[in-house]
């Protein structure tokens, strides 16, 4: 029984070979005998690009018979591509298309057509045509959200009016803003489809009730391509404020411009009460306090041009603190009775040292070596082998008259992270470290804890790093 089923089998072959192509013992000779068309159906008949940018074709290509090859040509970007997919032996009657290339640096600003060819074993086929047009836009929008600056607290003595002003641009054009708060029910939008604008300043207000509360105000700003970016910023309602910063720059571009650290965060010790402990790197030292971070207003405290005893809340006439002389300094200020307190000290607690005798080849030791304390991380193009090497650790300068102080000027670019590690020679991690009490915008140094700060330079900069072990604090600022 086994015997006749085989002998059926092979007949059954023979006999389906003989109905679809001639010459079925040679096939080099078979030819095939196809009445219909292939079927071809692409995901889109419009691609947008821009020069240099990979785009794909994508679609589904199907025949009964079988799908002998794809083609994709056009002449003037000499792309001429046969994708071979079926042969005499192997059928393929369904391909999924995904073909990627990349358009020339030197295409025109125009419209250019890419045909898309199906042929079927029997040589016939049918074409269609993706258009490509250089006008993709890639970029996200701009959006500077200069009022209300984040963090702003205000007294609820009675209904507050919120400034809001926003700048919007975008490369191609602009698509649409939204500002919210759902906490009053504030919504706002704008449409700029059909406009054509490249740049708009926004303008609102909104009124805040009399009464405590905390607000989140968000903004989200599209392009005409879809691509999005959003912001928020936080107000607050409130007669006493949760954070206090020490500044000791001068204007609202240096608030701004350090990647983190300016203005200090400084110890809120009771209801309307704080403390800083600041150090004072050169005499003359001129420090005001903000509640806010970006910005000297609406709130900055300083000394009373008319009672420099006391304290004034006044951006505009506030006069700064001096501390004489250089060193360390604990400063006092009570906002609601607007009194403050200045005295100097000298810190006796424990300061980094190395220990950096090498232990024998035979006994790796990893507490017996403790390197000069460094920058380990990645985005310092100065240092190609810093990616996270503790061997290549980026030694810090010690301040020679101040062993809790460091510093190191270098460039960043790209995505930055980092932590303040000793240098180990055989790349492992011996403690003491420091990381920071959150990766985005960090306001202090985490002794043996926290998390790696994270930043993103998008054009290579210069900064100067500082850190002070006994204060807990770090900044990095840009060298002009």
């Amino acid at each position: 029984m086994k015997r006749r089923l085989l002998s059926l089998t092979v007949l059954s072959v023979t006999f389906l070979c003989a109905l679809a192509f001639t010459g079925c013992d040679d096939d080099n000779d078979k030819s095939w005998s196809v009445d219909s068309d292939p079927v071809l159906e692409l995901e889109g008949s419009e691609l947008h690009t821009e020069q240099g940018r990979t785009i794909r074709i994508k679609g589904n290509a199907t025949d009964e018979v079988g799908i002998k090859k794809i083609n994709l040509n056009i002449d003037e970007w000499f792309l001429d591509r046969d994708i071979e997919i079926s042969t005499n032996d192997s059928l393929v009657t369904s391909y999924d298309l995904s073909y990627d290339f990349i358009v020339p640096e030197d295409a025109a600003d125009k419209g250019h057509s890419v045909k898309v060819t199906v042929y079927n074993m029997g040589d016939r086929s049918v074409s269609q045509v993706v258009e490509v047009f250089m006008d993709g836009d890639f970029t996200d929008p701009v959006l500077d959200v200069q009022n209300p600056v984040n963090g702003l607290t205000l007294a609820p003595d009675g209904e507050i009016p919120v400034d809001i002003n926003v700048t919007v641009s975008d490369s191609r054009q602009l698509g649409y803003l939204i500002v919210k708060e759902s906490n009053i029910s504030f919504y706002d939008s704008i449409s700029f489809m059909g406009t054509a604008n490249l740049q708009y300043e926004y303008q609102n207000v909104a009124t805040l009730p009399a009464s405590v509360g905390e607000y989140n105000f968000e903004f989200l700003l599209a392009d005409s391509a879809g691509n999005m970016v959003s912001q928020s910023r936080q107000v607050k309602a409130s007669f006493d404020f949760d954070k206090l910063y020490l500044a000791d720059v001068d204007t609202d571009a240096q608030l701004n411009s350090d990647l983190f650290g300016v203005p200090m965060l400084i110890s809120k010790t009771a209801p309307y009460n704080f403390e800083a402990k600041y150090y004072a790197e050169t005499a003359g030292a001129e420090i005001r306090f903000v509640p806010q971070t970006t910005s000297f207003a609406p709130h900055c405290y300083g000394l009373n041009p008319d009672d420099p005893t006391r304290l004034i809340n006044d951006p505009e006439n506030a006069m700064p603190i001096v501390l004489e002389e250089k060193g360390y300094y604990t400063i006092t200020v009570d906002l609601e009775n607007l009194t403050y307190s200045v005295e100097s000290y000298i810190p006796d607690d424990w300061y980094f040292e190395p220990k950096m005798e090498k232990p024998d080849d035979d006994a790796y030791i990893e507490s017996e070596y403790v390197g000069k304390l460094g920058l380990v991380g990645k985005g310092f193009p100065e240092y190609p082998d810093q990616e996270w090497a503790t061997w290549a650790s980026i030694e810090f300068e010690r301040d020679p008259e101040n062993n809790y102080r460091f510093y190191k000027t270098l460039d960043m670019e790209g995505t930055v992270e980092f932590i303040f590690q000793p240098e180990h020679p055989w790349g492992w991690w011996p403690e003491p470290f420091w990381r920071f009490d959150r990766a985005v915008d960090p306001e202090k140094t985490v002794l043996k804890g926290g998390d790696n700060v994270a930043m993103t330079v998008p054009v290579r900069t210069t900064y100067k790093v500082t850190f002070d072990s006994h204060l807990n604090r770090a900044k990095v600022v840009p060298v002009e």
